[in-house]
């Protein structure tokens, strides 16, 4: 597992020029004074970006198979990670931040590229121009 990267990923580095692309400013990386150390902190607008491996977060849509050995390993290292993801959203929701997480999948389809950026462009607006309801929970 030394290999496993936590930062520059092929993800992040999609993400970042997705954004450079969008011409977005005032967004940092790798924020590790943010709860939950998100991938993207837009501090203006109090807005946190995570973007997940499916089968690191236990993408709930994916359903990635898990090894076969030492599974029980493996079973409690995704579910402990999915647990810490929820309380990190948690704390950031009442903490005031809007949460966007992106899924591995996502990345990977056109169609749902042009919804994370409408996603992230709508999260990034001022507060007075965002819609009423807010998503309050990911499912997982």
């Amino acid at each position: 597992m030394q290999a496993v990267k936590g930062k520059g990923t092929r993800l992040e580095k999609r993400l970042f020029s997705m954004l450079a692309g969008m011409k977005l400013k005032g967004w940092r990386r790798n924020a590790s004074d943010v709860t939950g150390k998100p991938d993207v902190v837009f501090d203006g607008s109090r807005v946190v970006i995570f973007i997940d491996g499916c089968f690191w977060h236990g993408c709930p849509y994916c359903e990635r198979k898990l090894p076969e050995t030492n599974r029980d390993y493996w079973e409690r290292k995704i579910s402990r990670n999915v647990e810490r993801a929820k309380a990190h959203y948690q704390r950031l929701v009442n903490d005031g931040w809007v949460v966007v997480r992106i899924w591995e999948h996502e990345m990977s389809n056109p169609d749902s590229r042009k919804e994370i950026r409408l996603r992230i462009r709508q999260a990034t607006k001022p507060r007075s121009q965002k819609p009423m309801t807010v998503e309050t929970e990911k499912t997982w």
